[in-house]
């Protein structure tokens, strides 16, 4: 096994190299209509994964796959052992905007990881003022503050939430504190329906969230980063007996990351309350809530993770993480369980050329108690799965 990984190690990065001589950098600016400059940037991304005992497609699945369900018996051979995929639909282009004179800039974005299709990731507008700015348009949320080391866009559960490019009103500031400063910034999202989840019946308005990021600096190497973030989501709920009842479902989360010389180690939490989408499994995932003898009852989530990487050269970055994510909802999940996700994952990146990075990563991932999960329907308390994923990107 370890020759063939060195094997398909060098394979890889060979393929990168080769790919970087021959595909030209398309990079660069040019002057627009109104004095807008305007740069292409982008990548190219292929990546190849092997799986043993994973639900779903093997590139998109973060639980692995509980063969006691009766959907799976019919497959159970074929999940007891390995599967392989490859994907280049995480491709991506984008349009870079700036005007000097208005102070607006902007950026046109979007990939074809939806069956080929070219989907739009962002499209906004950014105005600065003196010491503040607005975003119109859609951008990456707040929430989203990347807590992985996991460079795939193969999230490990317990952080892949179900929305992470939402339209949205963002309006931002930075305190300038000498040897440290603060972000902060206010906005109204949509996109509710999907972190809640699908007994959401209607939204009366874009749900508002907040965050912070504090940099500073230790003396060590690069600025530490400290962030803090929450939001509030109103919904009306309709699911069995329960016809437009209005909850309130929120989340937050905070996270540090501390680079030290070579090394940068991180850690990352988040609690939501009737909001299990960001937690973002891809599949036996609890409902957000559920009717409870005609009452509505939330189900909250706790996760959290630990990273370090290290780079012992320039061109070589080894790491590792352990994620965890537990759901609970005393009013509906049986003997009081609550189910939970561990994922370990190692990785090692290798810088082939100034252009590309071919990685190569393991996760070992296993849940328990999903049993005693309504609608679930499965019979096995404790199940596990393997992944392994290489991959070959070229910036430009």
């Amino acid at each position: 096994m370890r020759k063939r990984l060195i094997s398909l190690a060098a394979a890889a990065s060979l393929i990168c190299s080769t790919a970087a001589v021959s595909v030209p950098a398309f990079a660069g600016t040019v002057t627009l209509k109104g004095n807008t400059q305007a740069t292409i940037y982008g990548f190219i991304r292929s990546i190849y994964s092997w799986d043993t005992q994973m639900s779903n497609d093997p590139d998109h699945s973060n639980m692995p796959q509980d063969t006691t369900a009766s959907s799976a018996r019919l497959y159970r051979q074929t999940y007891n052992k390995t599967k392989s995929d490859a994907d280049a639909g995480w491709s991506r282009i984008g349009f870079a905007f700036r005007n000097k004179d208005a102070n607006l800039s902007g950026k046109i974005e979007g990939d074809f990881a939806h069956s080929s299709n070219f989907r739009l990731r962002l499209a906004y507008v950014k105005h600065r003022f003196d010491n503040f700015y607005i975003i119109l348009g859609q951008d990456w949320i707040l929430e989203e503050m990347h807590p992985s080391i996991d460079p795939t866009a193969k999230v490990v559960a317990g952080f892949d939430e179900d929305l992470k490019r939402q339209p949205q009103i963002q309006i931002g500031s930075k305190i300038d504190m000498g040897s440290a400063n603060v972000g902060i910034a206010f906005a109204f999202e949509y996109g509710a329906k999907k972190v809640v989840g699908k007994e959401v019946d209607r939204v009366t308005m874009p749900y508002p969230a907040a965050r912070a990021i504090l940099k500073f600096d230790t003396g060590f190497g690069s600025p530490a980063r400290f962030y803090v973030w929450g939001n509030i989501i109103p919904t009306y709920i309709t699911t069995g007996t329960l016809t437009d009842k209005s909850e309130t479902s929120y989340a937050f989360g905070t996270g540090i990351k501390i680079p030290v010389s070579m090394v940068t180690v991180g850690a990352n939490y988040n609690y939501t309350y009737g909001a299990v989408g960001y937690a973002g499994l891809t599949s036996l995932s609890p409902d957000s809530w559920y009717n409870v003898n005609g009452s509505a009852k939330a189900t909250k989530s706790n996760a959290f993770n630990v990273n370090a990487t290290i780079k012992p050269i320039p061109s070589v970055t080894v790491g590792a993480e352990y994620d965890w994510v537990e759901f609970q909802n005393n009013n509906a999940f049986a003997n009081n369980d609550k189910p939970k996700v561990d994922t370990y994952l190692g990785q090692v990146k290798i810088k082939a050329t100034k252009y590309t990075t071919l990685t190569l990563e393991y996760r070992y991932i296993r849940a328990k108690y999903f049993n005693t999960i309504p609608k679930i329907n499965i019979n096995d308390n404790d199940f596990s799965g393997d992944q392994v994923f290489a991959m070959c990107k070229y910036a430009f």
